[in-house]
């Protein structure tokens, strides 16, 4: 069984019925600033016309002054303007009622497609369908793990989430947690994270979203966000930095 340090525990639980994770996206971050340049590229006439991320089309619902999603932000801490509140779901969750998720206020989800190779999320589909469903705009994440290659790694995350034009970016996720031990040098993790992220921002014409633990950075370091927007975790309080783009 995968084992979650402290961390993710508390990244993982929340709110409405159980167990979600409240999140803070700010709309001029998960909107222009993750959009990436347009997916070049042409080819015969046979094959289909290669997506292109549109700005205009992703989009999420604001969340209301008087929303109940506003009761789970930490004592103190007051959404700004361009900050809308979402979820970090998957298959821990179980049977999430997302018409009850939109009607509390929450405007966003990143749901967890895959992990690794070889296993996605058995709720990612419902999740997502959900999500859509109920007015809640869906993003998905990938759980990176060190025992496989980034490339098959992509492979399997593009095949649980293509491109989808009305969805939040992606998200990528690095932690120790689960079942791989290995802990390859610096430079050969890089490497296949590099061989992921290239992937998929090809396919999705837009920049990953990095969410890492601490044990992570502390480890490896972090280049990988020196040109992608930050998702921080910090449990009372705003991050001590102030250029993430989900919290």
């Amino acid at each position: 069984m995968p084992r979650f340090t402290r961390e993710q525990v508390r990244r993982r639980q929340l709110v409405a019925g159980g167990l979600v994770l409240c999140l803070v996206l700010v709309l001029g971050g998960c909107t222009a600033v993750l959009i990436g340049a347009l997916r070049g590229g042409g080819g015969a006439a046979t094959e289909p016309e290669p997506f292109q991320a549109d700005d205009a089309a992703m989009t999420a619902p604001v969340t209301p002054p008087d929303a109940p999603a506003r009761a789970q932000l930490p004592d103190g801490v007051e959404l700004a303007e361009d900050e809308i509140m979402g979820l970090d779901v998957s298959a821990h969750q179980r049977e999430i009622d997302w018409s009850q998720v939109a009607a509390d206020g929450y405007g966003f989800a990143y749901i967890k497609a895959t992990e690794g190779t070889g296993f996605t999320d058995s709720r990612f589909a419902e999740n997502w369908d959900g999500a859509r469903a109920a007015g809640v705009t869906p993003g998905a994440y990938h759980y990176f793990t060190l025992c496989s290659p980034g490339a098959d790694q992509a492979a399997d995350f593009l095949a649980a989430a293509p491109p989808d034009d009305s969805a939040l970016p992606p998200a990528l996720d690095l932690e120790f947690d689960g079942a791989c031990q290995q802990r390859p040098e610096a430079a050969d993790a890089q490497a296949e994270i590099d061989a992921f992220t290239a992937a998929v921002e090809e396919e999705w014409g837009r920049r990953l979203v990095i969410y890492s633990s601490s044990e992570w950075r502390e480890h490896y370091g972090l280049p990988v966000t020196d040109s992608r927007p930050d998702w921080l975790f910090s449990e009372t309080s705003r991050p001590d930095r102030a250029d993430w783009s989900v919290w």
